[in-house]
């Protein structure tokens, strides 16, 4: 029995954590929990209580912490009993807040990786979806989380993942009904990652809009990645969508990216061969003519409102219409996808090998 315990316990101290970025360049943050206590992040620190909730500020001396100042630009904060919450959102684990140069917070939020991974899951898509489906993106964002956490061990960023959509969508800890139905799924896969001499480069997205891409023509760099033709997505909310604006609108939003002029005479695309996506765009004005990649021009209109970069655009003397397909650059996993083959009664491991068929599925702890 004593060998089997210590086995166990060896397991619990293997399982690996994670340092999300939850918020930047904040000028101040709010806590609150049960019984609320921050402490220096040294090796041996002592433990404060204080007043709940908290708001902390940036200080001439390091870190003030409602009426207490602490001669220190980091500290660590939690709550004895359950989540804290940080301006409004629930998050397990601890609290790492850091002042900066710009005299800003950053805010850290380190846990275990596999309860990051529920937050995750409700940040990405939906509790509701069927578990298969569940699976599918916990195993595609732990291989993500383990793959860019290695890949930022050697930055001075001291964190692992950023919680938007710069790395993942981490929305935090959701309540105990949402949160038992996904810890389930996570369980269920616990330690598996997709797999291809190390971590597989795991990439998801909302709507593929009927094909994948691959990343060299999203992100201009080769990878193991490739493009399938992908018949399940047809429902999902954002298959066909249609951006309308004013020429005002568009000329505006390009002005501070090389073009100038006050009357669009045409905008068109040229596209690469056999690819439905990241044509180039070519903008004519009455006073000069800008060209700019599709993924650029996701960049500079807004991901959500140019909603991917499969797209057509129509053009006349007062708006400019882009017609498109998909949500998303449409890299490896498409979410709407996977449910749809979840519904059809298909198992998260064949949904994974569907999206990255040059990837098998190791377990990893």
């Amino acid at each position: 029995m004593k060998g089997k315990m210590h086995c166990f316990l060896l397991g619990l101290l293997l399982l690996p954590s994670i340092r999300v970025a939850i918020f930047k360049n904040l000028p101040q943050v709010t806590l609150q929990g049960q019984n609320l206590w921050a402490r220096t992040p040294e090796e041996r620190p002592n433990s404060v209580q204080v007043e709940n909730p908290v708001t902390v500020f940036p200080s001439d001396e390091g870190l003030q912490i409602g009426n207490e100042t602490f001669a220190s630009p980091r500290m660590k904060m939690g709550s004895e009993y359950g989540p804290v919450t940080v301006e409004g959102k629930d998050f397990m684990g601890e609290i790492e807040i850091r002042k900066n140069s710009e005299n800003t917070l950053l805010i850290l939020n380190e846990l275990p990786l596999e309860e990051y991974l529920v937050g995750l899951v409700h940040g990405e898509i939906y509790a509701s979806w069927p578990v298969e489906a569940i699976k599918a993106q916990v195993v595609a964002a732990r291989t993500y989380a383990l793959l860019h956490q290695a890949k930022r061990k050697k930055s001075e960023a001291g964190y692992d993942l950023e919680a938007d959509i710069a790395d993942q969508v981490y929305a935090g800890s959701m309540g105990k009904t949402e949160d038992d139905k996904v810890k389930e799924a996570v369980s269920a896969t616990e330690g598996e990652v997709l797999w291809f001499l190390g971590y597989y480069p795991v990439y998801f997205h909302s709507t593929c809009g009927g094909q994948t891409e691959i990343s060299e023509r999203v992100w201009g760099k080769k990878d193991i990645s490739v493009s399938v033709n992908d018949p399940f997505c047809k429902d999902a909310p954002q298959f066909h969508w249609e951006l309308n604006l004013s020429q005002k609108q568009f000329l505006n939003a390009l002005k501070g990216h090389g073009l100038t002029g006050t009357k669009i005479k045409s905008v068109s695309l040229q596209r690469h061969e056999n690819d439905p996506r990241n044509a180039l765009v070519v903008i004519e004005t009455n006073d000069t003519t800008l060209f700019v990649s599709a993924n650029e021009l996701r960049k500079i209109l807004g991901y959500k409102e140019l909603k991917s970069s499969w797209f057509d655009v129509e053009w006349n003397s007062k708006e400019v219409t882009f017609i498109g397909t998909g949500y998303g650059h449409g890299v490896g996993l498409c979410q709407w996808g996977a449910k749809t083959m979840a519904d059809n009664g298909t198992s998260y491991k064949d949904i994974l090998k569907f999206y990255y068929p040059k990837a098998v599925l190791r377990k990893m702890y």
